[in-house]
């Protein structure tokens, strides 16, 4: 069974948020999914994803996959 979590946020926090998310192809339902999974299984807040010009989309997320399973 699937459920729904709100976030309040500044609004130029979340234009610059979905921005830089964007960059390495992901939308903002994903990101708090897999933040949601990391927390759980690592017991902290796992917070080094970075968006760069040099690494294209998808060898990060192919990297990302590599080190956090399915997601």
């Amino acid at each position: 069974m699937s459920t729904t979590l709100t976030v309040r946020m500044d609004e130029e926090l979340k234009e610059q948020f979905l921005a830089v998310i964007s960059e390495v192809g992901l939308d903002a339902p994903s990101v708090v999914r897999m933040l949601a999974v990391q927390t759980v299984r690592q017991r902290r807040i796992p917070l080094s994803l970075e968006a760069s010009q040099e690494t294209p989309t998808m060898d990060f997320l192919d990297s990302v996959r590599a080190d956090w399973g399915q997601w």
